[in-house]
């Protein structure tokens, strides 16, 4: 082999080819910044889908069926809760607002309940959900427990007054829930009613435990 076959030999060994374009990407003929840029696009456009995804699972789903069944609970168990606390409070004061507050309660529980028989034609107080129930007896066990300890402690008066007022200012919330997803009218028309008396109570339960 003489000299210009043997060099011949060695470039041809030597001499790293051009990749070859592979894949989709490859087809276009794009340069690898352009490839960077489009798989980063690709990205980031699956990541919005899948964050959309959970946001939308996270929404309420809650009809206005299972909202006027939660209050209906709400509203049967804090009447009790506040009848039996009610023997143990010391302040006269006190045990006046929380008998206001029994009667506002009253109210809406008739209206919520006439309202599941005469609007949903349910049977029974039963929820459809048993989850709405299981949700409320844990819900009311715990507030049970709180005020019980408050009074083992002698601390009854001034832990009811802001429990009292927590929790109305969650049944606020959740009745004006109702009255934004509910065309029941007298239902509605009941509710709107009773949120300036709520809004009063839970201002003087907030009051006292300030005192």
């Amino acid at each position: 082999m003489d000299n210009k076959a043997y060099l011949e030999q060695i470039a041809s060994e030597t001499r790293v080819s051009k990749p070859k374009a592979s894949g989709f990407l490859g087809k276009l003929g794009l340069s690898p910044l352009m490839k960077k840029l489009l798989i980063g696009g690709v990205v980031l456009a699956f990541l919005i889908i899948i964050i959309g995804s959970i946001a939308g699972g996270g929404k309420d789903k809650n009809t206005d069926r299972d909202l006027v069944d939660k209050l209906s609970l709400r509203t049967t168990n804090l009447i009790s809760v506040v009848e039996r606390n009610n023997r143990y409070i010391k302040s006269s004061s006190l045990r006046s607002l929380s008998n206001s507050w029994k009667a506002v309660l009253s109210q809406v529980n008739y209206a919520t309940n006439t309202s599941l028989a005469e609007d949903f034609e349910a049977k029974n107080s039963k929820p459809q959900k048993e989850q709405t129930t299981l949700d409320e007896d844990a819900w009311k066990l715990e507030l049970e427990e709180t005020l019980e300890k408050a009074r083992l402690n002698g601390l009854l008066d001034r832990v009811t007054s802001r429990e009292y007022a927590y929790q109305i200012g969650m049944l606020i919330s959740l009745e004006n829930d109702i009255i934004n997803k509910s065309k029941k009218e007298n239902l509605t028309s009941a509710l709107k009613n009773s949120i300036p008396n709520l809004d009063q109570l839970y201002d003087q339960f907030d009051n006292f435990a300030a005192e």
